[in-house]
């Protein structure tokens, strides 16, 4: 493995292609910390970026009739095309078969849905315990939620912003924004009022900045205040 660092802090992984003497294939799994980033050079030349608190593990060598990962959290993938071998990316309740293609997969455990957004492309979803599956078009999200797939049409750029290095929240619930803070500022969120968690917000910041700066942000709109205690950010009604 060669580890080095992007102009913009992110670490860069390369993998080589790799085999032991007895022939058995290795696995690695790269896991990113709270507030990191990682891109990944898989052994065939696809490109995977890692975003926060999740996780990749995948051979070092691709061998046989597929090239299969595994992901927790979530993931932008760049796959190079190999119509003999075609690309799987499981998750815990789904899997992503592609050719070659650019997609997105959200799959964080805290999150209510597992969410597959392609950029370019196809893919193939398909749900590990349900006969159900979807093709899917660029600029189409399917949303697995309970084992059962939604198909919407969404704007990818805001989908794949965190990994051109942006906050980007499209009337957004602020639950799901806040799970984003956690994540990437490595700090814990108590709610004074259970019902905050549904209010939608929007709002778009470099993911650089400071907290604080985005939580201003958040509060221009009129709809919530916040109280920052070290780690722990609380989230008050405005009025309070």
């Amino acid at each position: 493995i060669k580890i080095t660092k992007a102009a913009d802090g992110r670490l860069v992984y390369s993998i080589a292609d790799q085999v032991q003497n007895d022939g058995k294939i290795l696995f690695n799994t790269i896991e990113t910390p709270k507030g990191g980033q990682y891109q990944i050079n898989l052994p065939d030349g696809s490109l995977v970026w890692l975003n926060a608190a999740s996780k990749l593990t995948f051979p070092t060598r691709f061998i046989g009739s597929e090239r299969k990962v595994n992901l927790s959290g979530e993931g932008y993938f760049e796959i190079t095309k190999n119509k003999k071998m075609p690309f799987k990316v499981v998750t815990a309740l789904q899997e992503v078969e592609v050719l070659g293609t650019h997609f997105n997969i959200n799959s964080y455990t805290d999150e209510a849905n597992t969410k597959t957004t392609l950029v370019e492309g196809s893919v193939k979803v398909k749900l590990l315990n349900e006969q159900q599956s979807s093709v899917l078009k660029p600029g189409e999200q399917a949303v697995n939620t309970s084992n059962k797939l939604k198909i919407d049409e969404v704007d990818v750029e805001a989908v794949i912003a965190w990994k051109n290095g942006y906050f980007r929240f499209d009337d957004e619930e602020l639950e799901s924004i806040m799970h984003k803070v956690e994540r990437w500022y490595n700090v814990d969120v108590v709610y004074n009022n259970e019902k905050m968690k549904s209010e939608k917000l929007g709002g778009i910041t470099t993911r650089f900045s400071e907290v604080g700066d985005l939580l201003k942000m958040l509060e221009l709109t009129g709809k919530v205040k916040f109280k920052i205690e070290r780690q722990k950010i609380l989230v008050l009604q405005p009025n309070q």
